[in-house]
């Protein structure tokens, strides 16, 4: 790749950067701060490895700070791989934004991906009882709930009628209609992320 073309690439108002052949790095500012703490990870470096090799994108999804000040956001990471015309292997660009979600329904219904988010909508919920609210708002059972959770069909049922109670709705549709007028859809439990998922390889195209 041309130092003129990667000059302009690093020149994008979004975190991004390139990764010649022999593994030399060039990031803008804004993919710096990030990859600074995502480089530290062994599965990063695996995974420009695997790009190198396998010369095929991927993705990631991770969950970093992009500030000191700021609570952690959840990150995708876009790795392509650039090659010339008799493909041989350039090296790999690569760019980031905040993981954008859209379930079919919603796209059906004319909405637009938004950013998801590990911070909590407001403090009127316990910790767990977020995370029955986030399983709640995917629409799964009381029993699948409580083995996703690890807990006993009874105190899963518990929280959701202490969560009825803090929120004044009496059933699963009123629940889900103030969740979705409130913002709960964008939410995911950070745990569920760390847990064993910190790090989100997907293969294929990016």
């Amino acid at each position: 790749m041309k130092p003129e073309m990667i000059k302009l690439s690093l020149s994008a108002n979004i975190p991004c950067g390139f990764s010649n052949s022999e593994g030399k790095i060039q990031t803008n500012a804004k993919m710096t701060d990030l990859l600074f703490k995502l480089i530290r990870t062994p599965e990063m470096k695996t995974l420009i490895e695997k790009v190198q090799t396998e010369r095929s994108p991927f993705f990631v999804i991770c969950h970093l700070p992009s500030d000191y000040n700021k609570a952690p956001k959840v990150w995708q990471f876009h790795l392509l791989p650039l090659f010339c015309s008799e493909n041989g292997y350039l090296g790999t660009f690569f760019h980031a934004h905040e993981f954008l979600f859209l379930s079919p329904l919603e796209y059906v219904d004319g909405m637009q991906p938004y950013a998801v988010t590990t911070e909590k909508p407001n403090k009127l919920f316990t910790a767990k009882e977020w995370e029955v609210l986030f399983f709640m708002m995917q629409r799964l059972s009381l029993k699948e709930i409580a083995r996703r959770l690890n807990i006993g069909t009874r105190t899963t049922d518990n929280h959701l009628n202490i969560i009825y109670e803090k929120a004044g709705v009496h059933s699963d549709c009123q629940l889900r209609a103030l969740g979705k007028a409130k913002g709960f859809e964008r939410y995911i439990p950070a745990e569920f992320i760390n847990k064993g998922r910190g790090f989100v390889e997907m293969g294929g195209i990016a």
